[in-house]
């Protein structure tokens, strides 16, 4: 009886710790071609993350393989625009054999998570992808800024997901620069 007391309670903290509008992440899109998702991404926001802290300017690169995989390039420079580049490298599987729309991405080898694409542009001009619990979340578009009125959707889009106030904006250079 003990046991069951301390498991509700238990239960109940930490449930109370999240408001329940909160608790699930969006399905993914239906369909997310491998081909047109491949290329450059700039990230224009996301949730914090110790491997970016000190990240600007954040870009990932997506490169299809042969085999419906990607090979992923992630760059960043170190706390200002043009400082020391941050590169690390990984690679991502489709989770469904004809969508990118759930993959599975490995860093280092031993490092794996499985991501969603949640919003995607028709045009594949902007996306947001998010892990299971939405605890890593990142905006990205093919260009380093994003129109006001896109991202104020795409927010808006999370808000009923997410408390948006987790969101870190990420600079971006004028230029374009990420490497």
């Amino acid at each position: 009886m003990k046991i069951l007391f301390i498991t509700i309670i238990t239960f109940s903290i930490l449930y109370s710790q999240t408001p329940p509008k909160y608790l699930k992440a969006p399905k993914p899109v239906d369909y997310v071609s491998a081909k047109k998702f491949s290329g450059l991404w700039y990230e224009i926001a996301r949730t914090y993350n110790s491997f970016e802290k000190d990240c600007v300017a954040a870009t990932v690169e997506y490169i299809l393989t042969e085999d419906m995989n990607f090979q992923i390039k992630n760059r960043c420079f170190d706390t200002v625009i043009g400082g020391d580049l941050i590169e690390f490298n990984g690679t991502a599987k489709p989770l469904n054999q004809n969508t990118m729309a759930q993959i599975q991405m490995t860093y280092f080898w031993i490092f794996t998570k499985n991501y969603r694409v949640v919003y995607l542009n028709e045009d594949y001009s902007s996306a947001v992808v998010v892990d299971n619990n939405m605890n890593n979340l990142w905006i990205m578009s093919r260009t380093p800024f994003m129109k006001k009125e896109r991202l104020d959707y795409i927010v808006s889009f999370l808000s009923k997901y997410m408390d948006t106030k987790r969101l870190i904006y990420t600079p971006q250079d004028s230029q374009g620069r990420y490497k």
